[in-house]
């Protein structure tokens, strides 16, 4: 249950911030700076989102640290991602399915689907990142067990 509430909870903090971000891209980004920068600049911001979203849930919520529930975070989360970016596209931006799908073979789509890659990822990504190499705890970790 715990998982079930984190990648909701995950889910609704980077969309939010995607929601936000994407009008800034497409309005005032994409004409200034061109599809390609703009795409780049969203996707570093939302991958900072993406690293304190996941961190925060996880501890927020008590989520064990293991790899089944990093990743039903990310699988939950990433299931309520697609229909929305789906209805949004449709609904908001007008584009048909066919037309957003075919985005994808640009670069900025490329960029895009590696994004929807990192979301479902990152909450099993920071905790491993926390953990070390391997599983192992990090030496600063150590030095606070033994503390």
């Amino acid at each position: 249950m715990r998982a079930l509430k984190a990648g909701v909870i995950y889910f609704l903090l980077v969309f939010a911030v995607g929601w936000i971000l994407g009008p800034i891209r497409e309005l005032w980004a994409v004409p200034h700076f061109g599809r390609m920068a703009a795409t780049l600049s969203e996707a570093v911001i939302m991958l900072i989102a993406m690293m304190v979203a996941a961190r925060w849930v996880i501890r927020r919520f008590e989520v064990p640290q293991t790899l089944s529930d990093t990743l039903s975070i990310g699988l939950i989360a990433i299931g309520l991602l697609f229909p929305a970016e789906i209805a949004g596209v449709v609904w908001v931006r007008g584009l048909s399915l066919r037309e957003y799908l075919a985005s994808f073979v640009t670069a900025p789509g490329v960029i895009s689907l590696l994004m929807f890659l990192f979301f479902g990822a990152m909450p099993t990504l920071v905790t491993l990142g926390r953990r070390g190499c391997g599983g192992q705890p990090t030496l600063s970790q150590q030095s606070q067990v033994k503390n």
